[in-house]
């Protein structure tokens, strides 16, 4: 959303109210609903002491959340806080237990399509896809693993701040250790390999026991792979792609109903004070709230915005004019009429 639309409809609504005292408090209502669509997006990281949000709230500190423009702030804070938060990320670990249960039920804060719960330090679990998948089945709500340390390490905000030294692991993948080796600390620490001790106790500080084996069997798998390659691969393993898409998307849908909250107010002000009514309406038929309210439909339906040829344009908006027309469902409804707005609009650009 531009910014300078929001700056256009204060001007108007300012200029609409010059000499009308009563209507000192629709420039007032504009502004405060205005100041709450800017206000920064906070993502909140919580869960019960000791089950890893660290490592979570660095690998969300490291990326950028794409929020519309917003600033998008990430804390992290301990499970009985009630503050305010847009996008909540709980994060367990082993398993679910009562108090987690019991706060995940409580919905304290943010809507329930802006939570992601991370069951993290997956590689200390035997099986953590059934681990989550039971986690996921105790809570009724989508619970993603993620080896939380190691993704951290590998993306250089890992709690030790030691760099991954790859020439170290591959020395390491070329000596004699065995598997039985890599099943504990003391027993990679005590093998008879010519790797220092030293060395060794950073590779575990930078991604931990678990991350250095998966490294060590990708590198006697493939010899030739490459050093990124390798990485990416060990990334993938640690599930840390699906948990920042899961972010990613509760933070989008989060900014998507700023918009369609502000919309909502401004139409109440519109329809309590006549004077900036004009004002108002010339905001919400702009095409960056029409774009706003485009937005918000396909997130609340699902789908893809589509975007190609004038003829793919044409298309969708007579689809979404009839899936209109069809639907029994109010909310259904408004945002396949969003969806049409949206495609009209682009066929006018």
């Amino acid at each position: 959303m531009s910014v300078a639309s929001f700056g256009r409809l204060r001007d108007r609504t300012a200029v609409s109210s010059i000499g009308v005292t009563a209507d000192d408090g629709a420039r007032e209502a504009v502004d405060i609903a205005l100041q709450d669509r800017l206000r920064p997006l906070t993502v909140r990281v919580t869960g019960r002491t000791g089950v890893g949000k660290s490592a979570i709230l660095a690998i969300l500190e490291s990326v950028r959340l794409d929020a519309d423009g917003l600033d998008v702030r990430v804390r992290e804070d301990s499970g009985t806080d009630n503050t305010d938060f847009d996008v909540l990320v709980y994060v367990i670990a082993g398993a679910v237990s009562p108090v987690d249960t019991a706060f995940l039920s409580s919905s304290p804060g943010g809507a329930p399509d802006g939570t992601v719960v991370v069951l993290t330090k997956a590689d200390t679990l035997d099986d953590p896809t059934a681990a989550a998948a039971a986690a996921s089945h105790q809570l009724a709500r989508t619970v993603l693993p993620v080896m939380g340390a190691t993704a951290a390490g590998l993306g250089g905000t890992g709690r030790s701040g030691v760099s991954l030294v790859m020439a170290d692991v591959r020395a390491v993948a070329a000596s004699e250790v065995s598997p039985a080796d890599l099943l504990t600390v003391d027993r990679f620490l005590a093998a008879d390999i010519t790797v220092s001790t030293r060395r060794r106790e950073a590779l575990i500080e930078c991604i931990e026991l678990r991350g250095v084996a998966l490294l060590i069997d990708v590198l006697r798998q493939r010899t030739a792979v490459s050093d990124g390659d390798a990485l990416r691969e060990l990334a993938n393993a640690t599930g840390v792609d699906a948990v920042l898409a899961a972010v990613s998307t509760a933070v989008s849908v989060s900014a998507a109903n700023r918009d369609a909250h502000l919309h909502r107010s401004l139409q109440q002000i519109s329809a309590r004070h006549r004077q900036v009514r004009g004002a108002v309406e010339s905001y919400l038929a702009s095409d960056e709230a029409v774009a706003a309210e485009m937005r918000c439909a396909a997130l609340h339906l699902g789908v893809p915005i589509e975007t190609g040829s004038e003829q793919v344009v044409v298309e969708q908006a007579a689809r979404w004019k009839h899936r209109a027309a069809a639907s029994e469902d109010s909310g259904v409804r408004r945002s396949a009429l969003a969806l049409c707005r949206g495609y009209v609009r682009m066929l006018r650009r």
